[in-house]
């Protein structure tokens, strides 16, 4: 029986990308993997917990999606349709869809406002409870990282009358990621991510990837990137890396959050996640309001002042 999760990808989504000339195979992946992500989302609606831990993720750019209708439903569209295969067609890698250039930020702002409009009207509380789903996609990736998702969850329980949260550390074995164990990099020390690439791919990119293992070897303590999708729009590859980074005691720190095994912290007023190259210059002059337990610390590792 369709739902309105059908509705939105057969009369708004299907049209959007036919629009934009996608080919048949590019215009079914996606719609194939948005409905997935859509239902996996929608499922547990009501369990606020998996719901705000998730929803991390994506809250640096969901809080600021056009029209504004709430954070729930901002991060509703960033998590389930923008980071989802759209991806490959707004990337270096759009002729595997067909396209003869890739969409544009405008078009991707043409899919989740139209999004956004949608989803405002449905009552998503009352879907929630009709979904039965076979693939419950987000739910069996944070069953897979344990430390990751419990960082994640604490996250989520911050608000702005709680900015910072400790709880128990989990003891465990430092994670492995496999790409990490082929990288000969002894010549390559730099702290930045170069990569130009899809940003929906299920394995490494070669510039995170090689920074990484720099940290790893440089025996560094914390790993700083502008927002999460700086990481990844593959929801599976930001919990691997956070897996990674938190079971060898890494901190990982963007514009908004800081993350660590027993830790977490956030800003008070978001700062949006930046496009492309640019960055936020402000947001990096003001990290210490992420942390004022680790402000210090933040500005020996960044090495700017605050």
């Amino acid at each position: 029986m369709k739902n309105e999760v059908d509705i939105y990808i057969n009369t708004i989504l299907k049209k959007q990308l036919q629009k934009f000339k996608i080919s048949n195979y590019g215009l079914y992946s996606i719609l194939n993997n948005v409905r997935k992500q859509l239902n996996s989302i929608i499922k547990h609606w009501n369990d606020e917990e998996f719901i705000n831990a998730i929803f991390s993720t994506v809250i640096e750019e969901g809080h600021f999606y056009k029209p504004y209708i709430s954070d729930k439903i901002g991060n509703l569209v960033v998590l389930g349709i923008r980071n989802s295969l759209l991806e490959i067609a707004a990337s270096v890698n759009y002729k595997e869809y067909g396209l003869t250039k890739a969409l544009s930020i405008d078009d991707i702002k043409l899919v989740t406002s139209n999004a956004i409009k949608y989803f405002k009207n449905i009552d998503i509380n009352a879907l929630s409870s009709q979904i039965n789903l076979d693939d419950d996609y987000y739910y069996n990736i944070v069953k897979k990282y344990d430390i990751a998702y419990t960082a994640l969850k604490e996250l989520g329980r911050c608000s702005n009358d709680k900015l910072e949260i400790e709880f128990s550390k989990i003891s465990t074995v430092p994670y492995v990621l496999e790409e990490l164990l082929i990288i000969d990099n002894k010549k390559d020390n730099s702290q930045q991510i170069t990569d130009i690439a899809n940003g929906i791919s299920n394995e490494l990119a070669p510039g995170l990837a090689k920074l990484l293992k720099n940290i790893l070897d440089n025996k560094s303590s914390m790993l700083y990137v502008d927002s999460f999708k700086y990481l990844s729009r593959n929801f599976e590859l930001n919990l691997k890396v956070l897996q990674f980074l938190l079971s060898h005691n890494v901190i990982f720190l963007t514009n908004n959050f800081l993350i660590k095994n027993g830790y977490v912290s956030k800003r008070k007023n978001l700062v949006q996640a930046s496009h492309g190259n640019t960055f936020n210059i402000k947001a990096i002059q003001s990290i210490g309001d992420v942390s004022k337990k680790y402000k210090n610390d933040l500005e020996k590792k960044l090495e700017i002042k605050i």
